[in-house]
């Protein structure tokens, strides 16, 4: 609902789109221009399709499902991507859209009068958390872009602007974190908005990434993540007792579940009717696009097979843990029959492979195909932050620690389902580590792989594959998703899109594309 009321009010008065200085005369105005952000966030462009499909196909963990499907995402998964590839294309833009957005509300927040100065800062705040947000995800996928952290009227200025080092558009990310972490508070009414802890969160994370180029990042890294974690009592943080909970879009507000979210995309569950007029705002796919094709269980209507899990993925996973039973579908009605997934393949431009049940299995309330779902996405979430701590002081400590292994096994007990009131439920996978098995290089190994485990098919894997330059081993020939085309030289980054380049000789395009 944030994001209609946000779409009807810059429908209604575009002058704030363009003229600060005539629309943001409120914190209510404010309010709406951070509203205006957070509908791009939570839309088909960004992590309602465009975005999260493109992070799926691009890791190990899922490819291409139904060969029909568009050229566009065969080539993100392939790596045979080029500048013109339609995904890019409509990726590229809205995430410029949304940081238009945000630097005149921040602008805006900046000019407001007879308003005290926490309240000033916290909407500042929060203006520069959701830009510190986009530029984090599209500087580790497009590398250097152009940073831009003002307003302008011109839209011609657009392509005159010259493009920032990665080293630059860091600090930037950085300085917007750093700012939201003083002044935004504790906790929001909805975990859809940052809190305190989420831009703090958000600290570890960004260090994590870039504690392979200055070791002096790790320490960071834990501080920050060490920071949440010591105050998560002030933020409402922990983990949700049920693990399946978390992909419900039924249950997932409920506040035993909530406190996890540290940073959650929220989309309302509407039908085709009432979207109508705002193009695809609020429009999430990820349902469809991961549920099996041929699958009767839902009046909605079937999957569409498209990012689908690489079989050794299934395989390979510890029977018996419960987070790949929440990770997987692997039975489905077909033909009014119970079907397992050997036999998916029978089914129009089905595949006989287990499929993506996160997004899928419980979406509420949605429109055909489970589309527009009430899904609350988790961006972050609290066990990535106890995982993230672990990792940092691993290579802080040159091998890992007493503390290191707790906050691993605090995600595992959590996964044995022993946070629930029925002993019936508690299982012996996946067991507590043991110091004694593990040095450094094979602790790192570990923690990777639990996060490949815990945070399965929640669109950071390629991050991870990224950060620790993992490409040739995870699609070589023994990875669970081998490929040919894979060039660490090239497909580490994204192309940017031919028709900016074309408009703006600042741009430069990335290596081998």
């Amino acid at each position: 609902m944030i994001s209609i009321s946000a779409c009807h009010t810059l429908e209604e008065e575009p002058i704030g789109l363009l003229s600060p200085d005539g629309f943001f005369k409120t914190k209510i105005d404010v309010e709406t221009g951070l509203n205006g952000a957070y509908s791009a966030l939570a839309s088909e462009e960004i992590w309602g399709r465009k975005l999260t499909l493109a992070l799926l196909l691009r890791g190990d963990m899922a490819d291409i499902g139904d060969p029909t499907t568009t050229a566009a995402r065969i080539q993100v998964d392939e790596f045979q991507m080029d500048a013109t590839n339609g995904m890019i294309l409509e990726l590229w833009p809205k995430g410029f859209e949304s940081l238009a957005t945000v630097n005149y509300t921040i602008e805006g927040a900046e000019n407001l009068v007879n308003i005290d100065v926490e309240t000033k800062n916290a909407l500042i705040a929060e203006g520069r958390f959701i830009r510190g947000f986009i530029y984090y995800h599209y500087v580790r996928l497009f590398g250097k872009i152009p940073y831009i952290n003002f307003p302008f009227k011109d839209p011609a200025r657009a392509y005159t602007i010259e493009e920032t080092s990665v080293e630059g558009i860091y600090e930037g990310i950085i300085a917007d974190f750093t700012y939201a972490k003083e002044w935004l508070p504790d906790m929001q009414a909805f975990r859809s908005r940052p809190s305190k802890g989420t831009a703090a969160a958000y600290l570890a994370s960004v260090y994590l990434t870039l504690g392979e180029n200055d070791p002096s990042n790790w320490q960071k890294a834990y501080d920050e993540a060490k920071y949440v974690i010591d105050n998560k009592g002030n933020f409402g943080y922990g983990l949700a007792e049920e693990y399946q909970n978390l992909f419900d879009a039924t249950v997932i507000d409920n506040p035993d579940n909530a406190k996890e979210l540290v940073f959650a995309v929220d989309f309302r569950g509407l039908d085709e009717s009432s979207l109508s007029g705002f193009g695809d705002y609020t429009r999430d796919y990820l349902p469809p696009v991961t549920g099996p094709r041929g699958d009767e269980r839902f009046a909605n209507g079937e999957g569409w097979s498209v990012a689908v899990p690489a079989l050794a993925v299934f395989e390979e996973w510890p029977h018996g843990d419960y987070r790949k039973e929440v990770a997987f579908d692997t039975v489905t009605i077909m033909g009014d029959t119970a079907t397992n997934y050997r036999y998916w393949g029978q089914a129009s431009r089905g595949i006989a492979r287990p499929h993506i049940a996160k997004y899928f299995r419980a979406f509420g309330n949605a429109s055909l195909n489970g589309r527009d779902s009430d899904h609350n996405y988790a961006a972050m979430r609290y066990a990535e932050v106890l995982l993230t701590a672990a990792e940092a002081l691993n290579e802080i400590n040159n091998g890992p620690t007493s503390e290191a292994a707790d906050y691993i096994n605090e995600v595992r007990i959590r996964a044995r389902r022993e946070l629930d009131d029925d002993p019936a439920n508690d299982r012996t996978i996946p067991a507590n580590i043991s110091l004694s098995d593990y040095n450094q290089d094979s602790f790192r190994n570990f923690v990777l792989e639990e996060r490949r485990y815990e945070l399965a098919f929640e669109f950071g894997r390629w991050y991870d594959i990224k950060r620790r330059q993992l490409g040739n081993q995870a699609f070589g020939p023994n990875g669970l998703e081998p490929s040919n085309n894979f060039d660490p030289n090239r497909d580490y980054l994204f192309p940017k899109p031919q028709f900016d380049l074309n408009l703006n000789d600042n741009l430069e395009q990335n290596v081998g594309y």
